[in-house]
């Protein structure tokens, strides 16, 4: 259990029902597969510029309320009376958050086939499960945006708000994982869901997986 003091802040209600949430899509995307052992990272936002980040070293199979840090979105510091350290990539999900006004919750998983082949450029197209990203029809294409992985959070952080796409609300990292956000816990899901299914896809188109003489 997180230790707070008398002035640390909580959850509001909406709060408190976003994380809960949470919980459930962290326990489900753990039976996937998507973040084994204490792989994985998960934040809700809050009012008064907090936002609430899972803490580093958690089973995020088997989270509770209180294994979510306050954190300032501004600074991405965890708010003073709290004595647990919060994600290494907390600076991350602060800088979606002050570049994304609507950003509400942000998941961060390691879907196997979108790891695969998060190799810039990375094109999807003609799925209906483009709509998930806001297009109108599966006539269409969207490059999913790719960064190099790197163990710098911190400086990440504090450079990535201008390569964030906003329409889209999804990020790739090159042999590391896929952050995603919404309005809402399962918006950042479904968008998740979306991009491992239309990967899987292509994996699976791959030419290297033709049976041989066929």
């Amino acid at each position: 259990m997180t230790k707070r003091n008398p002035g640390a802040a909580y959850p509001s209600p909406l709060t408190k029902s976003y994380l809960k949430r949470v919980l459930e899509l962290a326990a489900i995307s753990f039976e996937r597969g998507w973040h084994p052992g204490t792989g994985g990272n998960f934040s809700v936002r809050g009012p008064h510029d907090i936002a609430w980040v899972s803490a580093s070293g958690q089973h995020k199979g088997e989270m509770g309320l209180g294994d979510f840090l306050p954190i300032h979105v501004a600074t991405a510091a965890v708010s003073s009376g709290v004595y647990r350290k919060p994600s290494d990539e907390t600076a991350l999900h602060c800088a979606i958050y002050r570049q994304d006004a609507d950003a509400r919750s942000v998941l961060h998983v390691h879907t196997p086939h979108t790891v695969a082949l998060a190799q810039a450029p990375l094109t999807l197209a003609s799925n209906e499960m483009l709509k998930v990203f806001g297009l109108k029809t599966h006539e269409s294409s969207i490059v999913i945006p790719i960064l190099p992985n790197t163990q710098d959070m911190q400086t990440l952080g504090h450079t990535v708000g201008p390569l964030l796409d906003t329409a889209l609300k999804i990020l790739v990292l090159e042999g590391h994982g896929v952050y995603a956000w919404g309005a809402n816990p399962d918006e950042a899901m479904y968008r998740i869901e979306a991009l491992e299914y239309l990967c899987q896809l292509q994996f699976y188109r791959r030419p290297s997986l033709s049976v041989a003489g066929s």
